[in-house]
Formats: C-alpha cells, sequence, structure tokens
C-alpha cells in the first residue's frame, strides 16, 4: 500500500510553469511552500527553473519546512539533432542545481520531457491524430530516443535518476507516441514517469497502461483531466488553451479514473512518490484562499483513497 506520507505537490498546481505565460499574478517561492506545508503534502518538485532560488537556497527552503525534493521538470528538443549540443549543456546545468537543491535523504528524478515549444504540436493539441503533417518521422523518432537514452547517461553520471515524462503539446502526447516510445527506450536508462492527466487527455487509458509499462515506471504524477474539454475548444486553441479552459480539472472530476489509477498502482506494488499535479492559470478570479483550498481538497481526495 502507498503511505500517504508519500504524497508531494508540485508549482505548477499553484500556478508556477514554464508553459502558461500570462498569468495574472503568481505566488512567490515561500508564499508556495507555506501552502504547501500547511496543507499536509510531504514533498514538491522544484518548478520552473530558477523559482526556488540557487541550489543552496531552495535546499535551505525546503529543508526548513522539511519538504522531500522529487524531481524536477526538464524539457528539452530531443527530437532535434542539432540543439543536442546546446541541450546537453543545459541539462548539466540543471541536473547540478537540482542535485544541489536536494535535502539530505531526497533523491530526485530529472524529469526529461520533450520541449513544449513546436508551434504546430502547441496549436493542434489533443487533436493531433487528425493532423498527421505534425507527426514524427522515423528519422526524428529515432534523433528523439537517442537523446533521451544520451541524456539518461548524463544524469546518471551526475548522481541522480532519469524518467521521461510524454506530455501533452509535444511530440509525445498521443496513446499511439506513447507507444511508440516504449517500443524503443532502455528502462535501465531512463525510466518512465507516468502523468495520469496527460496519458488521458492524449487518449490513452492510465490504468490500463499503469498495469502495460509497469517494469519501467519510476515516478508517478497524478493528474485529472476532463477530455470533453477538448471537444469545447476552437481549432487552434491548442495546449495552452485547454489549460486555460480547465481541462486538468480537480481530482475525482475528471475522466482519468484517479481511483482505478491508485489500484493499479498497489496491484503493481509501486513504490514512489505520487505527485498531485493540477496546471492551473491564474486569473483575477482565482484568489489565493481558492487557489490552497483547491490543492487540500485534492490531497484530501487522494488520502481517502490510499485509505
Amino acid at each position: 500500500m502507498i503511505s500517504v506520507d508519500r504524497i508531494a505537490s508540485a508549482p505548477c498546481s499553484f500556478g508556477v510553469d514554464e508553459v502558461v505565460a500570462d498569468d495574472a499574478w503568481m505566488p512567490g517561492p515561500d508564499e508556495m511552500l507555506d501552502w504547501m506545508l500547511g496543507i499536509g503534502y510531504g514533498g514538491t518538485e522544484l518548478g520552473a527553473p530558477g523559482y526556488l532560488g540557487t541550489g543552496p537556497e531552495a535546499r535551505e527552503r525546503l529543508e526548513r519546512r522539511d519538504l522531500a525534493l522529487v524531481g524536477a521538470f526538464l524539457p528539452q528538443h530531443f527530437s532535434r539533432a542539432d540543439r543536442a549540443a546546446s541541450d546537453r549543456a543545459w541539462l548539466r546545468e540543471q541536473v547540478t542545481h537540482l542535485r544541489d537543491a536536494a535535502p539530505e535523504g531526497s533523491r530526485p528524478f530529472a524529469v526529461l520531457c520533450e520541449a513544449i515549444d513546436e508551434p504546430d504540436r502547441l496549436r493542434w493539441s489533443g487533436r493531433i491524430a487528425e493532423h498527421p503533417e505534425t507527426w514524427l518521422d522515423a528519422a526524428r523518432h529515432r534523433t528523439l530516443v537517442d537523446n533521451l537514452h544520451r541524456a539518461g547517461e548524463m544524469v546518471a553520471a551526475l548522481g541522480l535518476p532519469a524518467v521521461v515524462h510524454p506530455h501533452a503539446g509535444t511530440y509525445l502526447e498521443t496513446d499511439d507516441e506513447i507507444e511508440r516510445l516504449m517500443e524503443a527506450l532502455d528502462p535501465s536508462l531512463v525510466g518512465l514517469c507516468l502523468d495520469t492527466g496527460h496519458f488521458r487527455y492524449g487518449g490513452a487509458d492510465p490504468v490500463r497502461r499503469i498495469h502495460d509499462y509497469a517494469s519501467a515506471i519510476r515516478h508517478v504524477h497524478i493528474k485529472d483531466c476532463r477530455a470533453s474539454v477538448l471537444d469545447t475548444l476552437p481549432d487552434g486553441a491548442g495546449f495552452v488553451g485547454a489549460i486555460k479552459a480547465g481541462v486538468f480539472c480537480p481530482l475525482g472530476e475528471g475522466d482519468s479514473d484517479i481511483p482505478g489509477c491508485i489500484a493499479a498502482l498497489a496491484a503493481i506494488e509501486y513504490p514512489g512518490w505520487l505527485v498531485v499535479e493540477q496546471d492551473t492559470a491564474l486569473t483575477l478570479d482565482i484568489t489565493r484562499a481558492q487557489l490552497v483550498a483547491t490543492q487540500r481538497d485534492n490531497l484530501r481526495y487522494l488520502a481517502g483513497l490510499l485509505g
């Protein structure tokens, strides 16, 4: 049984991310960490680069609150050979920062992700099956896998584990794309971060895929997705439009089957952290009290499933 003590949060649940650039406001790092601590989360991911400060500053902030550091989200252009050298240099810098930020006893994951800045993929996110012109050809897919493997080797050499996070708005969005990746992935180099919301967004059944990919799963993001929102969006609204429309909703209100996911994770004896995420675009209508209350409800809901 997964312990309630192993439930973490992430800055994206409080509006701090690299995707939505026009939030109306944003909490400061100490304010956000105090919220997490007060709600009852046991750890966090790092958030946008630099948000929690330098490595030592981030570590001090986390140690002061006895919060574990469980991962950092690190998107790169794995499918583009011309970006490999610069992305790898950036990754080395970020993983060193992640290692320096980790409190004693934390061994956070480098959560690798395809870049979330390809215009066509962002524009047609949620409708990728209808737009084959946005699909990766065989050569670029081989480049993606090779660069992922090389990144995993680098992360391991720096003393941390690596996982890949299939993500909406990237070349690893749909169920078919994830399956194609998993057929080529060497899990001894890069494990899988299974995100229940992003899997559902791309048309996958996260419960089924927990069983299918059990041997590769190292890290889990618990997120709910209201997939029907995608059908209401105008053409070209894309991934950012979907976030603003509330495609990622409070746990239990969407189509990810969170109870089924928790049962599946228990069945495969998943030993790691559950990171509660709800990608949130902050508007002036969302108050601090509402933001905190939503994330408190998410924790209560998940803790209730864990018994």
